[in-house]
């Protein structure tokens, strides 16, 4: 063993057992275990608390144990450790002089792997949005300096050749649903490892930064570049609130490619956990997967917690296995909570962050029960503090606008242009809220979304919690719209249920409802019923196609 990695190793081993007396939960979990002895702390020390790390240490300590059951089939630990270690030796037999690996890839292998590979290799890694157009693809491929594209073949028309041969991108066919001679696909190569079995892999890789795209609608999403992280102090402040623990049995929807998502996958790596996925989002499918697998554990965002909570005669998927249901990406409303609980028990748990600073707070399933608005104490981990406009700390129970840091907040912008909004070196999320006297952050809405109606402050999140409840309505979104009386009110999309409170559902219904819950400043101006609310692939939704919008 070499004298630097030897050091890595040592100091991997002290950092475990110092965050295990540090932070109980981790050792609880089962996460950090002794399990593998050295070759643990190697892994950790070599791979830091990468996906490389969480597929390695999988491999030595369960390495017969499902890791992943998607559309593609079935995969162990050790299939999925050997088929990683393959596409990262034939990621270094392409000779790049830097390995810039992008992936536009639905939930899967096809995601996994790369995200493996990535570590294995000494990679940057490049998470596309799979609801990127043709030109957000150029754009992404051009300002990034792509070289190599790992991609579903549903995306390939989206490709322009033009741009893959003037940058030399190395293009790689993850999911194929028809076959593609001549093209180079994943599937072909991890089904020959032989090929590549006599290329070295680092012995200490680079581990390049990890880079998730904004959601952006227009122009090329932005990449926020985030560091992989030494320590799991995130992890440690995510176990202390949701009970992952060792070998838990999970049905996973989030999307991959977005924080969410990847964050669960390394958490249900890192717990050895058995991972069930699919590329399409089908809720009854997700209740099938729970009762067939025997699954624990379910990691979801409220759009489709709504969806599953739909589903015709539930009564037919056995659920009672479930010990938590995670759910963040959006704001859960006070009545999807509610009705989440009288569906499967009060096993919600509630996790807050955004896109370019992962975790900010952590309900846990007993706070939602008994505060369904709240969305829990700080994270372990993370420094916040509520901020006003002049960047001056403001005391509990006054609103502002929320700045924090952890380990894994961004470290920049791939497009340097694009300025990080920072305030004492914590950075700003976008949203507005305030802690309250038990501590908890309260969360009320984006900061651009806040309106002033008559010299009142309304939120539209704060409409659209008490629509949500609101007989007769499936889903409903509110936004602030120009008024030549008051500059600007709000304005209500709503899709209604497909029932008889949903047929007879009117406008004057609608504000009656808001009328009676909340100050005449925050009843809708203008309701708009439509058959669908426009939403990128994460589900958030895109105002500017949303009807009436601006008039």
């Amino acid at each position: 063993m070499s004298v630097s990695l030897e050091n890595r190793v040592r100091q991997a081993a002290v950092t475990a057992r110092a965050l295990g007396a540090f932070v109980p939960s981790v050792v609880r979990s089962g996460i950090l275990s002794h399990r593998g002895g050295i070759g643990q702390a190697a892994a950790l020390g070599r791979y830091w608390f990468t996906t490389a790390r969480e597929v390695e240490q999988g491999h030595l300590a369960t390495p017969h144990r499902l890791a992943l059951i998607d559309d593609d089939g079935e995969l162990t630990y050790r299939q999925l450790r050997e088929n990683s270690r393959t596409l990262a030796r034939h990621l270094i037999d392409l000779g790049l002089e830097e390995i810039r690996l992008g992936v536009m890839a639905r939930n899967g292998r096809g995601i996994i792997y790369p995200l493996a590979a990535k570590g294995y290799a000494g990679a940057g890694i490049f998470l596309l949005n799979v609801g990127s157009s043709a030109e957000q693809l150029t754009g992404c491929l051009v300002e990034n300096d792509i070289n190599v594209l790992v991609i579903d073949d549903e995306f390939l028309e989206r490709l322009d050749p033009a741009v893959v041969e003037k940058q030399g991108v190395h293009v790689i066919v993850a999911h194929e649903s028809r076959d593609h001679p001549g093209r180079t696909t994943l599937r072909g190569i991890v089904e020959q490892p032989w090929l590549t079995a006599d290329v070295p892999l680092p012995r200490l890789p680079k581990h390049g930064p990890i880079v998730l795209m904004s959601s952006g609608t227009t122009g090329i999403p932005k990449g926020v570049m985030r560091p992989e992280p030494r320590l799991p102090l995130v992890l440690a402040g995510m176990l202390r609130k949701v009970p992952w623990r060792a070998d838990i049995r999970v049905q996973s929807h989030a999307s991959m490619f977005h924080t969410w998502g990847w964050s669960a996958v390394n958490i249900a790596l890192a717990a050895r956990a058995t991972i069930v996925c699919h590329r399409i989002f089908d809720p009854e499918q997700v209740l099938r997967d729970i009762d067939e697998h025997r699954l624990e554990a379910m990691v979801t965002s409220p759009i489709f917690l709504k969806q599953i909570l739909e589903v015709p005669d539930p009564q037919r998927f056995d659920t009672s296995r479930l010990e938590f249901i995670v759910s963040s990406g959006h704001a859960l409303t006070p009545h999807l909570v509610e009705q989440t609980i009288e569906r499967f028990g009060p096993i919600l748990c509630n996790v807050y962050g955004s896109t370019e600073l992962t975790l900010a707070s952590v309900a846990s399933a007993e706070e939602l029960a008994a505060d369904p608005t709240t969305s829990g104490p700080v994270a372990l981990g993370t420094h916040l503090k509520i901020l006003d406009d002049e960047g001056r700390e403001l005391p509990d129970g006054e609103v502002g606008q929320i700045h924090l840091r952890n380990s894994t907040t961004l470290t920049g912008y791939t497009n340097p242009d694009i300025p990080v909004e920072e305030v004492g070196g914590l950075v700003r999320i976008g949203d507005l809220g305030f802690i309250d006297a038990a501590g908890h952050l309260r969360v009320l809405g984006r900061t651009d979304d806040m309106i002033i109606v008559g010299g009142e402050n309304v939120h539209p999140a704060s409409v659209d919690e008490v629509l949500d409840a609101l007989p007769g309505v499936s889903e409903v979104y509110s936004h602030g719209v120009e008024d030549p009386d008051t500059f600007r009110r709000v304005a209500t999309w709503i899709v209604r249920e497909d029932s008889p409170a949903g047929e007879a559902l009117t406008a004057g219904d609608v504000r009656d409802f808001v009328r009676d819950n909340l100050a005449d400043h925050s009843i809708p101006r203008d309701v708009h019923f439509i058959d669908e609310l426009p939403r990128n692939p994460t589900g958030k939704v895109v105002p500017r196609l949303l009807p009436g919008l601006g008039n």
